[in-house]
């Protein structure tokens, strides 16, 4: 029998075997942003099954009623962070790169820290979701903050790290923070958040007064290469990377292909130049024909959800997926292309789930 119970925060599915769960999973209720608009999302965490019950099917079965449940709370998407190779089969597609900035502890010494340093207090939380919301507001997968749940930090970078805040401040107002993971040889930032540049350089500078402290040769934060801070590095010699994983990790699906298609569709049209009042677009997938636009003409977009939710988090782009035979159209790829700009998605590490 499987046993459905919902809160506030969480939906629980499990799995019960003589009135004992032995297969179980979390899908809590968030919403992100999707090309600066917002979206509900069930993030699947908590995955497990006792061992003594694993290869039996059950984990499937918890699977597949999450995604019944999900559509029944409607909503837009999931995300969950996966074990290589099986989320897929759910629908599920890698949509997120580890992104990461690294500067040697020497450069980053140059910086000039301007702000006063303050350990991160109950009352600073407020502010710390407010400058991340403004933050982050168009930026694709991250987490949209509820001030009345975002009040402690769960996790660091990445499950089973902890960590600790500061705030920085000048004139005895906050202008940003950092995250800071509370590991014994690294100095790695999960999230820095600031109001204006000079905030990233005493972030920078702070995070070399803690490697010297530690004695490491480098410090680094998760953040997007396109980040205030991974721009201010260039100037200090930084490394930027994006690993982008395959069938692991960050990864997402569409739950409610209409709503998703809708709320982005005035966004199609404008970034491929397509007069919705001329032409109507149908995108064909496994999951089912949405039609969007009020013009005569329909062109058809036929990829499978996976793609679709790949292109949408600017995971991949329209001419590999139609290489591949992924996604075919009467459409020209250079439109496509331009539907679908390039863009780095993240979800920060303390959001994680």
């Amino acid at each position: 029998m499987i046993n459905v119970s919902r809160n506030k925060q969480s939906t629980r599915v499990e799995f019960i075997k003589d009135e004992q769960p032995i297969s179980w999973l979390i899908i809590n209720h968030l919403k992100i942003y999707v090309w600066g608009k917002e979206f509900t999302c069930g993030g699947i965490g908590g995955v497990g099954t006792k061992e003594e019950f694993r290869k039996k099917g059950y984990s499937k079965a918890v699977l597949d009623k999450s995604l019944e449940v999900m559509r029944e709370q409607d909503y837009d998407f999931s995300l969950l962070f996966g074990i290589p190779n099986y989320y897929y089969r759910w629908g599920f597609a890698s949509c997120f790169p580890q992104n990461r900035v690294e500067i040697a502890t020497f450069q980053a010494e140059r910086a000039t820290l301007t702000h006063e340093v303050e350990k991160l207090l109950p009352e600073h939380f407020p502010r710390l979701v407010e400058i991340y919301n403004q933050n982050n507001a168009t930026r694709t997968g991250s987490v949209l903050r509820d001030p009345k749940e975002f009040t402690k930090l769960r996790v660091g970078s990445h499950f089973g790290i902890r960590a600790s805040g500061y705030v920085f401040k000048r004139d005895g107002q906050i202008e940003g923070y950092l995250i800071l993971d509370e590991l014994d040889r690294r100095v790695n930032a999960s999230e820095i958040g600031g109001i204006n540049p000079s905030v990233y350089y005493s972030a920078l500078a702070f995070l070399a007064t803690k490697a010297i402290e530690k004695r490491v040769e480098n410090v680094s934060a998760n953040l997007p290469l396109d980040h205030p801070f991974a721009l201010i590095a260039r100037e200090f010699a930084a490394t930027v990377s994006a690993n982008y994983i395959y069938n692991a990790d960050g990864m997402g699906r569409i739950i409610n292909q209409e709503s998703v298609l809708k709320a982005i569709e005035e966004d199609l049209f404008k970034n491929s130049n397509i007069d919705p009042q001329k032409t109507s677009l149908l995108f064909k997938t496994d999951l089912e024909n949405t039609q969007i636009g009020s013009g005569k003409k329909v062109v058809e977009i036929s990829l499978d959800q996976k793609s679709l939710t790949q292109l949408i988090f600017g995971y991949r782009d329209a001419a590999s997926l139609n290489y591949e035979g992924k996604l075919s159209s009467d459409l020209e790829i250079e439109t496509l292309a331009l539907m679908f700009p390039h863009r780095i998605s993240h979800l920060s590490g303390p959001d994680k789930f």
